[in-house]
């Protein structure tokens, strides 16, 4: 007698980017399992960006106990326990993993660009404290 159960290799992700827009990865589409590296779906999402310096960046997630975690790009996406004890559906968060000591060295505007809103989102977030003086100025820069 089959299961009326979902096929325990189906993965439903969406990717909540910088920008505050949505990316979602599904087998259906990409053809990403649990048993995917984490390195192939960091992939996607670094193409989706037409992101090239890489490195600096990374996928989050949060266990049921909002304990966040970085997904390793070695590890298949069943080796995140945590991360599967959420799911389906997947919620991954796209971020800065490591800030560059002189942003002024990053070759690609794209790369910048993400860095600002990663900024951003830490200022309006309450993660990142910053003065009013400074709020001010900030605005001013993002305007420009």
């Amino acid at each position: 007698m089959g299961c009326f159960c979902a096929v325990p290799e189906e993965f439903y992700c969406e990717v909540l980017l910088l920008d505050e827009s949505k990316l979602t990865l599904t087998t259906q589409h990409q053809g990403i399992k649990k048993s995917t590296k984490g390195s192939v779906v960091l992939g996607y999402v670094f193409r989706h960006l037409n992101l090239v310096e890489i490195d600096y960046f990374g996928l989050r997630y949060c266990d049921r106990s909002h304990q966040t975690f970085w997904l390793d790009p070695a590890k298949t996406l069943t080796e995140h326990k945590e991360l599967i004890n959420t799911g389906p559906p997947y919620t991954l968060y796209f971020g800065v993993k490591y800030y560059a000591e002189d942003p002024c060295r990053l070759k690609e505007e794209i790369t910048r660009y993400q860095f600002f809103l990663q900024v951003k989102q830490d200022v309006l977030q309450g993660r990142l404290p910053c003065p009013v003086n400074i709020a001010a100025q900030l605005g001013a820069y993002a305007i420009q």
